[in-house]
C-alpha cells in the first residue's frame, strides 16, 4: 500500500551502503526509510574515506540530492551527468561500487571520479568543470534525434556554472526542447569560497530572475537535504515542457562537523580521523606551492607593483597568508581559468607584474588566452604552473604530461623547470626581478626535493645555463628536473660499471641555450634525454631537432611517456610503471645498446 506521502511502503530486504546492487532498489524506500538509507550513507563515507582519503567535503554535501536523482530518473536510461565527478561517491555506492571503496586511492582501484570504466551509470569521465551542460545537451539532443524519450541531467555547481563553458552551453541550452534538466547544487563554493556577481546573486535570493529571464523554468530554491522537498521538485522539472533548472541549496561536509571548521570545508582529505578530522599522517612535507609562496611573499614586500592571481585553487597554490596580507593586490576570480590569464594580461598592460599560480592540468584551459592574449602581447607575467608531470590519484585528465609539448611551439614564452626547491626558489626570485616576458615555471607534484642548496650563490650567468654534474662522452643524459633523481642515480650506475656517462640537468627548456648544448654534446656517442611528459612534441623532441641542426652524430634514445592518457596512480608508482624511474630508464638504455649493460 502506498503511504500518506505517496511512495511505496518499506521492502522486506534492508537496504544498506553495503548491499544496494542498483537504483532501483530506492524506489521501493519509503521517504522515511530513504531519508535513513542517507545517514546510512555518510556514514559509510566518512568510514571509508578517512581510511582512504578523498573527496570527503564534496561528498557529504550531495547525498540527499543524489538519492532524490536515482529516485526520479531511470540510471542508466536517463543519463546523469555530474560536473566534474568528484562528488559522486554516493552515486558510486548506488550504483553498485561500495565493495570498491577500500581500494579509493590505490593503483588500479576505484576512480575518485565518475569513469566509464567502471559503470554504465557513468556516461562521462570528467574532472574539469563546467563542461556537463554542454555534454548533456548533446547526449538529450542524440536522444531527441533517435525518439528516445529519456532525459538526461546536467548536475552542475554554483562554482562551475560560472566557467566560460558553462554559459556557452547554458545560451544554447535555453532554446532548446531537448529532454534535457539542470540541477544547481548550490553550496556556496567552488574550491574555495564563491565569488563574484552570480555568487553573490544565488547567494541573495535573485535566481530565479537570472534564470526566467533566459526562458527557463526555474524550480527553488529547495533545500538540498530534505528528500520530501528535493523529491518533488525534481519530478516537477522532468515534467517540463521547456528546459526546467531545480535550485538545490546543500552545504559542503553536511553532517559532519569539522567541515564546519575547515577554509574549504574539508573539499579533500588524505586519511584522517573521523571525529576531528586532522590528517592521520600529520602535516603534509613542504610542497612547492609552499616553498614558491614563501619567495613571493618576500617579493610582493619590495616591489609593490606585484599582483597575484589564482583561479579558485588558493588551497592549492599556497597563496593564502599572500592573499590575507595584501588582499588589495591579489584575486581569485572563482573557476575563470580563461579569463584570469586575460586579466593577468591587462594588469601587465596596466604596468602591474603579474603572478599567475595553477595547476597545469586547468592550465590548458586557458590556451587560447596564452596565445592571444599573453604572448602575443608579449606582456610580462609569470607564470607557475605546478603539478607537472604525474598528478597522482586524480583522473587521468590531471596530469600535467602534455604541458611541455604544447607550450613548446607558442612564441615569446619562457620555460623552465627546477630540479629541487633551491633552484625553484632561485627561479622564482631571479624571474622577478627581472621579468620582460611571458615565463613560466613548471614544478611536479609532491614534496619539493632538496638536493643542492648551492644553486642560492651560483653566479647568475651560470645558472641560466644546464646544470653539468658529470661530463661524459660514451654516453651523455639530459634530463628534466622532475626526474633528476631517477637520471642521476640511473648515471652513477652506469659510472660505477665503467661506463663514461654524464648528466645534464636542463633547467630552461625554452628557449633551448643551443650553442652550449651543441658543444656539450659534440663528440658523445650516446645522447639519452628523460622527461615526465609525453615524447610528442617534448624535449627530447627539441634536442633531436637540436642535433640535425648542429650535425651532431651521436646515437640517440628518448625516454618518456607515449601519447596516452595515464591511469591515476602514485608518482612511484605510475614512474615504475611507464620504465621513468632509474631502473626503468637504465632497463631502456640496456635494451637500446647491450654493450653497455
Amino acid at each position: 500500500m502506498p503511504s500518506k506521502s505517496g511512495l511505496s511502503s518499506p521492502t522486506v530486504r534492508a537496504v544498506t551502503p553495503e548491499s544496494i546492487r542498483g537504483p532501483a532498489e530506492l524506489r521501493a524506500l519509503s521517504l522515511p526509510e530513504l531519508a535513513r538509507f542517507a545517514e546510512d550513507v555518510r556514514r559509510f563515507l566518512l568510514a571509508n574515506i578517512s581510511q582512504t582519503g578523498g573527496h570527503i567535503g564534496a561528498n557529504l554535501g550531495t547525498v540527499e540530492l543524489t538519492l532524490a536523482l536515482h529516485r526520479v530518473f531511470e540510471s542508466p536510461r536517463d543519463a546523469l551527468v555530474f560536473d566534474t565527478g568528484h562528488q559522486g561517491y554516493t552515486h558510486k555506492i548506488v550504483t553498485g561500487r561500495a565493495g570498491r571503496f577500500p581500494t579509493l586511492n590505490t593503483y588500479g582501484g576505484l576512480n575518485r571520479f565518475l569513469s566509464r570504466a567502471e559503470s554504465v551509470h557513468d556516461p562521462i569521465e570528467a574532472s574539469h568543470a563546467g563542461t556537463s551542460i554542454s555534454i548533456a545537451l548533446g547526449l538529450a539532443l542524440a536522444k531527441k534525434l533517435d525518439g528516445d524519450d529519456a532525459r538526461v541531467v546536467a548536475v552542475i555547481g554554483d562554482g562551475s556554472l560560472a566557467e566560460g563553458l558553462a554559459f556557452e552551453g547554458l545560451n544554447h541550452a535555453a532554446v532548446e526542447r531537448s529532454g534535457l534538466v539542470l540541477v544547481l547544487n548550490d553550496n556556496g563554493y567552488a574550491i574555495s569560497p564563491g565569488f563574484g556577481a552570480l555568487h553573490e546573486a544565488l547567494r541573495d535570493g535573485r535566481a530565479r530572475a537570472f534564470f526566467e529571464a533566459l526562458g527557463l523554468e526555474y524550480v527553488g530554491p529547495v533545500d538540498g537535504h530534505d528528500l520530501g522537498a528535493l523529491i518533488p521538485a525534481l519530478e516537477r522539472a522532468k515534467a517540463s515542457t521547456k528546459l526546467a533548472v531545480v535550485h538545490a541549496r546543500t552545504v559542503k561536509g553536511s553532517g559532519w562537523a569539522p567541515a564546519d571548521r575547515h577554509p574549504f570545508r574539508a573539499h579533500f582529505s588524505f586519511a584522517f580521523d573521523p571525529l576531528t578530522g586532522e590528517a592521520k599522517s600529520g602535516p603534509p612535507p613542504r610542497a612547492y606551492p609552499d616553498i614558491v609562496a614563501a619567495v613571493l611573499a618576500d617579493e610582493m614586500e619590495r616591489d609593490e607593483q606585484l599582483v597575484c592571481i589564482t583561479p579558485s585553487t588558493l588551497y592549492a597554490t599556497g597563496l593564502a597568508p599572500i592573499f590575507a596580507r595584501h588582499p588589495e593586490r591579489c584575486f581569485d576570480p572563482g573557476m575563470e581559468e580563461q579569463h584570469a590569464l586575460t586579466l593577468a594580461t591587462g594588469l601587465a598592460l596596466g604596468g602591474k607584474k603579474p603572478v599567475v599560480a595553477y595547476q597545469s592540468t586547468f592550465f590548458q584551459r586557458g590556451f587560447d588566452q596564452l596565445v592571444h592574449d599573453l604572448c602575443f602581447l608579449a606582456q610580462p607575467v609569470l607564470l607557475l604552473l605546478y603539478r607537472s608531470g604525474f598528478a597522482g590519484y586524480d583522473n587521468p585528465t590531471h596530469h600535467g604530461i602534455y604541458d611541455l609539448a604544447y607550450l613548446r611551439g607558442v612564441p615569446n614564452l619562457r620555460l623552465c623547470y627546477p630540479k629541487d626547491r633551491f633552484e625553484a626558489e632561485r627561479m622564482v626570485r631571479d624571474e622577478l626581478r627581472a621579468l620582460a616576458g611571458p615565463t613560466a615555471i613548471l614544478m611536479p607534484y609532491g614534496p619539493a626535493e632538496e638536493i643542492d642548496e648551492s644553486v642560492r650563490l651560483e653566479a647568475p650567468e651560470s645558472f641560466a645555463l644546464p646544470e653539468v654534474d658529470y661530463v661524459g662522452r660514451e654516453l651523455v643524459l639530459l634530463t628534466v628536473g622532475n626526474r633528476y633523481r631517477a637520471a642521476l642515480e640511473a648515471v652513477e650506475t652506469l659510472r660505477a660499471r665503467g661506463v663514461d656517462a654524464g648528466l645534464v640537468n636542463l633547467r630552461y627548456l625554452k628557449p633551448l641555450p643551443e650553442a652550449f648544448l651543441a658543444a656539450e654534446l659534440r663528440g658523445a656517442k650516446r645522447v639519452v634525454t628523460l622527461e615526465e611528459g609525453v615524447l610528442e612534441g617534448g624535449v627530447g623532441s627539441a634536442l633531436c631537432a637540436l642535433a640535425l641542426d648542429h650535425s651532431l652524430q651521436a646515437e640517440w634514445l628518448r625516454i618518456g611517456l607515449p601519447c596516452v592518457f595515464v591511469e591515476p596512480g602514485s608518482n612511484s608508482e605510475l614512474a615504475r610503471a611507464y620504465r621513468l624511474d632509474a631502473p626503468g630508464v637504465l632497463e631502456r638504455i640496456h635494451a637500446r645498446w647491450p654493450e653497455l649493460a
